[in-house]
């Protein structure tokens, strides 16, 4: 078996014997990557892992409810390049509107259907929560005069 190319640092290694297909050295880094890639592939492709993902992180939030405050208290330097990052990500968003909701669109037109909802914030930006709705649209007709649909004149 002859040499290969690591696949994240573009090294030339030798692979283990017992690994044919190793595509990776065995420098720490590199196995850091590895191993990030195949989580990132898990949680995109099985659900069961992301679900228990999921709960896992939010066990050990619950925890550790002061780690976060903590770590930022702990490192400005990340936190100031944090708060930049995501100054920088919202102004894409608002020269994109992409957290403008067209509510010029007549919920009449509104197709039945699975809907993503996000949350947008009064500031224009949406979070990363998501929800899955299904609407159905019920009647297509809708009497504009007012007062409530029982008692009509």
């Amino acid at each position: 078996m002859g040499n290969k190319r690591c696949t994240a640092c573009h090294r030339v290694f030798h692979p283990c014997p017992q690994v044919p297909e190793q595509s990776f050295c065995s420098a720490l880094e590199c196995q850091r990557e590895r191993r990030r890639r195949w989580q990132q592939k898990k949680r995109r492709d099985d659900p069961a892992y992301r679900d228990n993902d999921s709960r896992y992180g939010k066990d050990w939030s619950a925890k550790n409810p002061e780690y976060w405050k903590r770590y930022r208290e702990d490192h400005p330097n990340y936190t100031d390049r944090n708060r930049r990052q995501q100054q920088s990500r919202n102004q894409k968003q608002r020269a994109l509107g992409i957290a403008k909701v067209d509510a010029s669109v007549p919920i009449s037109s509104m197709p039945s259907g699975r809907y993503r909802l996000t949350l947008v914030a009064a500031d224009g930006i949406a979070n990363e929560d998501m929800w899955i709705a299904e609407i159905a649209v019920l009647s297509s007709t809708y009497d504009e005069s007012g007062g409530d649909c029982k008692v009509r004149t």
